[in-house]
């Protein structure tokens, strides 16, 4: 980054941070009539303090306490993605208080902040990050469920009373895709990549491009409306209805086809390739461990109740489903392509079924998982070869190419 936009950054931070920590000093001490201010208070001071110091280190500083500051990155990084959207909660409920200012007005215009707040942070805590295995855990942990999560958050708690859209939209985590899109893309920039493009690679084989479009669009219609019960019906009998066609639907549907692609087939991978830069197998130990990843994380729907064995099946299904969309990316040159793909499985999928989550699967349905595994793993192998992988490999090239910030 530049010397005005690092200085720029860096005064939002610091600005952003005693706002939002005296909002909280503010209502333990004022609101709350001082109960709890000894102890609480106390420990937004300690906090506050943390997270001044990665603020002003310098090149000469960063040799003092090394161990300390790069706990500190980490720590600020997690804590300030959780609970930066508390303190605001607690700002705007302070504010909703003082004569001529609306509730509803300032929800919204914490809403709308909320998809830029996260920059600051992002850049003075991550930036210095240097291990790879650092970055991606902060990114798939704390910054995806951070951003994502931001305007759900903000509403967890039942201090304000927002109409019933705005509930909508923060469940379905758009706002939040948007904001992660912004957010990850910056601190990307300044770890030295570009950002994806969305214009097709002209070296392509338009053939093989084609390829990927039908094996998707079928896919998508397939695994949305498909009822048939056994290898006899399960790829001539469809049903078509949608049981729940709703903005909500729609809307969850898309943050994951927007935000898992960006954090999985551009940030994650990016990390990934340029880590195995000078490794034989660059492309594939890229596209195996970032779609291995990708299968891991759908781990946490058990904690939204989905059961275990529905949990282990889409475990499987997005491991595979990954690997597709990675080198359906890699080959294409646009991330518009994976992007379309993956949005299109959430939302026609929800909307037909009536649910986010999965039901318990059959005996029936792991063989047809145990199908696309197979199908969708030819499909990348048959990418990550021949004439395809030198397609491929080229992009790659151009893309990791140096980056000059100055």
């Amino acid at each position: 980054m530049t010397t005005e936009v690092d200085r720029l950054l860096r005064r939002w931070y610091l600005g952003q941070l005693s706002v939002l920590m005296g909002a909280m000093l503010g209502e333990l001490f004022i609101v709350k009539n001082g109960a709890y201010f000894a102890s609480g208070g106390l420990i937004i001071i300690l906090l506050y303090l943390g997270g001044l110091i990665p603020a002003f280190e310098l090149d000469a500083t960063k040799r003092d306490w090394p161990r300390f500051r790069r706990f500190n990155h980490y720590f600020q990084a997690s804590f300030q993605l959780i609970f930066l959207p508390f303190f605001l909660m607690v700002l705007v409920d302070l504010l909703r208080q003082l004569p001529g200012l609306d509730e509803q007005g300032l929800i919204a215009m914490a809403f709308f902040y909320m998809i830029f707040m996260f920059v600051p942070v992002i850049y003075i805590t991550m930036r210095p990050v240097q291990a790879v295995i650092g970055r991606i855990l902060l990114l798939i942990t704390t910054v995806f469920s951070g951003l994502i999560g931001a305007q759900a958050t903000f509403l967890a708690l039942p201090v304000l009373k927002a109409p019933t859209v705005f509930g909508m939209v923060s469940d379905s985590g758009i706002l939040g895709a948007f904001g992660f899109v912004l957010t990850v893309g910056i601190l990307l920039m300044t770890w030295g990549f570009r950002w994806p493009t969305w214009r097709l690679n002209r070296q392509v084989n338009w053939y093989w491009l084609a390829l990927i479009a039908i094996a998707g669009i079928a896919f998508v219609i397939w695994n949305a409306f498909g009822v048939g019960d056994s290898w006899r019906t399960t790829f001539t009998q469809f049903d078509f209805k949608m049981q729940a066609a709703s903005w909500k639907m729609f809307l969850t549907g898309l943050e994951p086809g927007i935000a898992e692609e960006w954090l999985y087939r551009f940030a994650v991978l990016a990390l990934l390739l340029k880590a195995f830069d000078q490794h034989r197998h660059q492309l594939d130990w890229a596209v195996a461990l970032s779609s291995a990843l990708f299968g891991l994380w759908h781990v946490t729907n058990t904690l939204a109740g989905q059961s275990w064995s529905a949990t282990l099946e889409q475990m499987i299904f997005a491991a595979s489903l990954g690997a597709f969309l990675a080198v359906s990316y890699l080959y294409s040159g646009s991330l518009l392509v994976p992007m379309l793909i993956h949005a299109g499985v959430d939302i026609l999928s929800m909307m037909a079924s009536g649910s986010q989550s999965m039901a318990k699967p059959d005996a029936f349905e792991w063989q047809t998982i145990l199908f696309t595994v197979i199908v969708f793993g030819l499909l990348t192998i048959f990418f990550l070869t021949g004439k395809r992988r030198q397609v491929m490999q080229a992009q790659v090239d151009r893309y990791l190419a140096p980056l000059d910030l100055k």
